[in-house]
């Protein structure tokens, strides 16, 4: 699947998501006004019907001669001009300025309707039921609510469907793609424990002869000692993402897990313009394997580290505290340049690295450590600048 075809699927089902049952629901309400239409339409022609008999029948005789002629009536009355039921606004009904007025009044339907009788013009007040029009309509509703609900479930299932295939790829994706990492862990534990014997040994002879050569000879065995020294550390990560670690845990306090982070923190420090700071309660108890965590920590570390560039100030600090009563958490910060966006969702995938050293495993074996401590881990963008890690870790065993 292309890029822009996958980029359309996840912008199309949103709006498939929100625009079918929208434009399903606002068709039905179309309808239904177009129903209240009919029903108004439908009762003022009744009443029309009515007005036109009101002509025809004795002055006295409107409310017998109209109760005969319609059931649905629940009302009548006759109006003369000054009366006393006669209304100011009726005025415009008596000029001539208005034909008929018509309103529903709750479950009545009234109109004033004007005719002339053999005393003169009259209005009339007739008050027809609502319901009158129901043969009309209410089927016509009960067929459109039935319809919506049965879109509205269809939509629902399409768009199920949709979703529970795409996570069926999702997890097949995932599934393969555990599977090829698997055996690139096997290949690269494999490879990495064939290269590591005969690059000790061309690492033991050129320190070595390095000790025994001249000034002039030594310049050009220092490169070779350099680069084989990071084919070492090359291998030593293949070894650790390749190979499975065995957790040893116990309850531990932070205080125990401190002096070694320290010193080793220091060392990675180096020349660097950089200050680790440690912080935390020294009596919190975390249930891990003290050294798994120390690893994750220095891996941590040394990305915090690399993070801030050569020659300016920094900080990195480490934190632990309690989150619960089941579980304590370690922040390592740092004020560092931060994380791109476009490699945020790529942070622990292996191989993928934004600097121009590394093989980019480090974060892909952080999380191999803290899973096998039982612990959890996250990565983003720091509170002001930089870059913060989440070490989730129980302080109990479970």
């Amino acid at each position: 699947m292309s890029t822009s075809t996958h980029i359309a699927g996840r912008t199309l089902l949103p709006l498939a998501i929100v625009a079918l049952p929208l434009v399903l629901l606002l068709s039905s309400l179309r309808t239904f006004n177009e129903l209240d239409e009919q029903r108004t339409v439908y009762l003022r022609h009744r009443v029309s019907v009515l007005a036109a008999r009101l002509e025809r029948v004795l002055p006295g005789t409107e409310v017998e001669a109209l109760n005969d002629e319609e059931p649905n009536l629940a009302g009548i009355e006759i109006i003369q001009r000054g009366g006393a039921s006669d209304a100011a606004n009726l005025a415009p009904i008596w000029n001539g300025g208005e034909l008929f007025r018509t309103g529903f009044e709750g479950d009545v339907f009234r109109a004033y309707v004007p005719y002339h009788s053999s005393e003169g013009l009259r209005i009339a007040r007739l008050d027809l039921s609502a319901s009158a029009a129901d043969f009309l309509i209410v089927h016509a509703w009960h067929n459109v609510v039935v319809a919506t609900l049965g879109g509205l479930a269809l939509v629902t299932l399409s768009i199920y469907s949709v979703w529970a295939m795409r996570r069926a790829a999702r997890l097949q994706m995932r599934h393969l793609e555990m599977e090829h990492l698997a055996q690139i862990g096997k290949m690269s534990a494999m490879l990495a424990h064939e290269i590591r014997n005969p690059l000790g040994t061309i690492k033991g002879y050129a320190q070595l002869a390095g000790e025994r050569a001249s000034e002039e000879l030594r310049a050009l065995l220092d490169p070779v000692l350099s680069e084989t020294q990071r084919l070492e550390l090359l291998v030593n990560d293949l070894l650790a993402y390749g190979r499975p670690p065995h957790p040893d845990l116990r309850t531990v306090n932070w205080k125990e897990i401190v002096p070694t982070v320290e010193q080793h923190a220091i060392h990675l420090v180096g020349a660097r313009s950089v200050r680790i700071v440690i912080a935390g309660d020294n009596s919190l108890q975390i249930h891990t394997d003290p050294s798994l965590l120390t690893q994750a920590l220095l891996n941590l570390v040394r990305n915090a580290i690399e993070a801030i560039p050569a020659g300016e100030a920094g900080e990195v600090r480490i934190e632990a505290a309690a989150a619960s009563r089941e579980h304590a958490v370690i922040h390592v910060t740092d004020t560092g340049t931060g994380i791109a966006v476009s490699a945020q969702s790529r942070l622990f995938e292996p191989f993928f690295t934004t600097k121009p050293f590394g093989t980019g495993l480090g974060l892909a074996i952080t999380r191999k450590l803290v899973q096998s401590i039982g612990g959890e881990l996250e990565i983003g963008p720091g509170p002001d600048r930089g870059t913060a890690a989440e070490i989730r870790l129980p302080r109990t065993k479970k």
